[in-house]
């Protein structure tokens, strides 16, 4: 996968030839119905065999950026929602580093922006994607917009994601179970179990413990408590331990069997199982 800027390739015109199916959101967390907009690309993009799939994200979540998430931290690192794209088998991932200028343009210069990056064959988007300028260019405007920018392309809206009980799967529900501490529940919104990234955080070594500072994260964490999980090594290895949050650290343990090497090495992640009944 190749990951590039978004101004950079437009004023580069660089990839302008290559035709592609593009899905567009800001993705967060990927959960459910995110990964249902994007698996739809890729399998259109091979399904026209000569196409290649691409996606257009941001760097950090509009909303923070316009002061309107009341989260200051995202669900997954930047390393993290790389690999995922990858794996899925992008060929293409598109960063926008939003700004207050960005957020100026208008639906129809964001699709025309859009569609001088690459030779669009068709847009991928969610049923309650909005662009441009006031959020008013959804699915049904794109579509009347996209002859103009490109010739034959097509506005596909796969059928939303939703849960058992009819409410539509969203980063927003994602978020509130997991700063609710409800961490079963988040992992079923994912499809997966919530993992922080551990990548670059060395751990404070507490006998048996490992310890990380709360502040050293880039992700949204869970309240104080204690919870079920696994702690993913470098190697992949795969050890369960018990993770309490206090209002400091992020402590794992028990951590039986790491010899001094193994303890003063860095991990990969902590994928969050659920709520322990352990006291903190």
């Amino acid at each position: 996968m190749l990951m590039v800027d978004f101004d950079q390739v437009a004023a580069s015109r660089a990839l302008s030839r290559i035709p592609v199916v593009v899905s567009i959101g800001v993705f967060d967390g990927l959960h459910t119905g995110h990964l249902k907009v994007i698996e739809t690309a890729v399998q259109e993009a091979r399904r026209r065999r000569s196409c290649s799939s691409a996606v257009l994200t941001f760097s950090i979540n509009p909303k923070t950026v316009m002061g309107r998430n009341p989260y200051a931290k995202p669900l997954m690192s930047l390393r993290q929602s790389t690999d995922f794209f990858s794996d899925l088998g992008v060929d293409y991932l598109v960063v926008i580093d939003f700004s207050p200028e960005f957020s100026k343009l208008s639906g129809e210069a964001f699709i025309a922006k859009t569609c001088s990056l690459f030779d669009v064959k068709a847009i991928v988007v969610g049923e309650n994607f909005r662009c441009g300028s006031g959020a008013g260019t959804g699915p049904a405007e794109i579509a009347r917009l996209l002859p103009r920018y490109s010739e034959g392309a097509s506005v596909i809206v796969p059928e939303t994601y939703r849960l058992a009980d009819g409410t539509e799967d969203s980063s927003t529900l994602v978020r509130k179970s997991l700063t609710e501490g409800r961490i079963a529940e988040t992992a079923s919104l994912l499809g997966r179990n919530y993992a922080l990234d551990l990548a670059q955080l060395p751990p404070r070594i507490d006998g048996y413990a490992l310890r990380f500072p709360l502040g050293s994260f880039v992700q949204l964490l869970p309240p104080p408590g204690a919870y079920e999980a696994v702690l993913v090594g470098h190697d992949k290895s795969r050890t369960e331990v018990v993770a309490s949050v206090d209002g400091e650290f992020l402590t794992l343990a028990p951590a039986a069997g790491l010899d001094a090497t193994a303890r003063s090495d860095r991990y990969d992640s902590l994928e969050l199982i659920k709520e322990s009944l352990q006291a903190c």
